[in-house]
């Protein structure tokens, strides 16, 4: 393939994909790994936190448990309480509870967005009232708000038209919503933050999948006359990434059609899928290359934030998604790590790249440096030919970086604790610079070119 980047034409201001990031409750981390992440891929602008309804407050009991000990279940044997997610659930290997987790992230970002989730089900049986619901609910977000300043976005549940967190209707869940959306009204009004808190929902799962449940939950936005909705929330999971754009596409169009407001659309997951369930999770080097061409034209779309899944997740479930692990004493970031650096790496203004019609290319610039970046998400082996012209006649340094089966992989070679340069390339007294790459399968290169001193 042919890439041809023209130095002299800026196409926009790089947009900084890699600030909206993950977090899970199934496998956290220690309390030193926010700082760690904000070293190597940057300080979020928006990280994504959770809270648990049915580990912070027990319907038996009416009692709260602030600071509870993240993923210690105590309803085994409990009949009317909903499974959810708990088979997969393990509790902290860390010894990490919820207070110490909310705040050592919110500290390594600029602000949160919390899920907050579970009881969907109980509520939906008869168990527990939607009074008590939005009673509870606003209970949980007035405490840590207190707590954690930078607390600003607010999404109410998440994935609930699946099984394993509820597997509600919508006609089920909007009542649930409507109780978030007057829980969090009454708290602005009361308390008049510094930060006011926002309120989106649902956190669909599947995208375009799933579709019918998205149009469900835009009908019932448009019926209600006291709907009070700040962002839109959902999830994508595959390898087409044009998915992304169909999704946008549909949503703009649904959302005039409805007269819903125009607010931020966010994808709050994101990550590949090649298949059904869980045979359809990838590799780490399937998600990294994969990731490229989708989070490349969601940025192209007004409002729309995305959120790949996930900072640190159980190798043991979500090896193929997660951006670091830990190996003894420090954390390690994957090869989905290094394409979270290389998106932090890339400079502040996005060139023209005039051939590639596959978004595999992101080329940027910063005043006499360069910046570019290349995927190849296919199962063979590819050639890349690069023309970067209109460059200002001097000697110049290109230093690469490769991400595949054999370099820069944690998965394959334990001692690869960083990303590290691949190659070193020099070029005398040139006004254009052409060079040719073979990548391997399912890889990312990373290119930076400046002038030699």
């Amino acid at each position: 393939m042919n890439i041809v980047i023209d130095a002299a034409t800026v196409l926009r201001a790089w947009p900084n994909v890699e600030k909206y990031q993950n977090t899970t409750l199934r496998y956290t981390p220690n309390t030193d790994f926010p700082e760690v992440m904000e070293e190597i891929i940057g300080k979020p602008d928006i990280i994504r936190l959770f809270v648990t309804l049915d580990e912070v407050w027990d319907y038996r009991t009416n009692e709260y448990h602030w600071n509870y000990l993240i993923g210690e279940n105590r309803y085994v044997g409990d009949n009317k309480h909903y499974e959810y997610d708990w088979p997969l659930t393990e509790v902290s290997p860390f010894q990490v509870h919820e207070e110490d987790y909310l705040r050592s992230h919110a500290a390594h970002a600029k602000t949160v967005m919390l899920n907050i989730r579970r009881y969907e089900r109980e509520v939906i049986e008869g168990i527990i009232t939607l009074e008590t619901y939005e009673k509870v609910f606003e209970k949980v977000v007035e405490y840590y708000k207190e707590h954690i300043a930078n607390i600003v976005y607010i999404e109410c549940c998440n994935e609930v038209e699946i099984p394993r967190f509820g597997g509600l209707r919508m006609e089920e869940y909007y009542p649930l919503y409507q109780c978030a959306s007057r829980a969090i009204a009454r708290l602005n009004a009361k308390h008049s933050y510094e930060q006011p808190l926002q309120i989106g929902g649902f956190g669909m799962s599947a995208g375009m999948s799933n579709w019918k449940y998205w149009d469900a939950f835009m009908r019932l936005l448009a019926k209600d006359e006291k709907r009070k909705i700040d962002y839109y929330s959902m999830h994508e999971y595959h390898g087409n990434p044009c998915r992304i754009l169909e999704f946008y596409i549909r949503h703009e169009e649904l959302r005039k059609e409805f007269n819903l407001p125009e607010l931020p659309l966010m994808m709050s997951e994101y990550g590949m899928r090649y298949g059904l369930g869980d045979a359809g999770r990838p590799d780490n080097l399937h998600n990294a290359s994969g990731e490229v061409a989708g989070m490349l034209l969601g940025s192209y779309c007004k409002n729309l934030k995305m959120f790949p899944w996930c900072s640190f997740h159980n190798p043991n479930q979500q090896l193929g998604r997660t951006m670091f692990l830990q190996m003894e004493d420090t954390y390690i970031p994957t090869p989905s790590g290094h394409v979270m650096t290389m998106f932090h790496w890339l400079k502040p203004w996005q060139l023209i790249v005039e051939e590639d019609t596959e978004n595999q290319i992101i080329a940027t610039k910063d005043k006499d440096s360069y910046a570019i970046m290349a995927a190849n998400p296919l199962e063979d082996k590819r050639e890349y030919h690069f023309l970067l012209k209109h460059i200002k006649k001097a000697d110049y340094i290109m230093k690469e970086y490769y991400v595949d089966a054999f370099h820069n992989n944690c998965l394959q070679d334990k001692s690869c604790m960083k990303l590290s340069i691949s190659r070193e390339t020099k070029f005398q007294n040139v006004d254009k610079i052409t060079f040719t790459r073979e990548m391997n399968p399912t890889s990312v290169h990373f290119y930076t070119i400046e002038k030699r001193k």
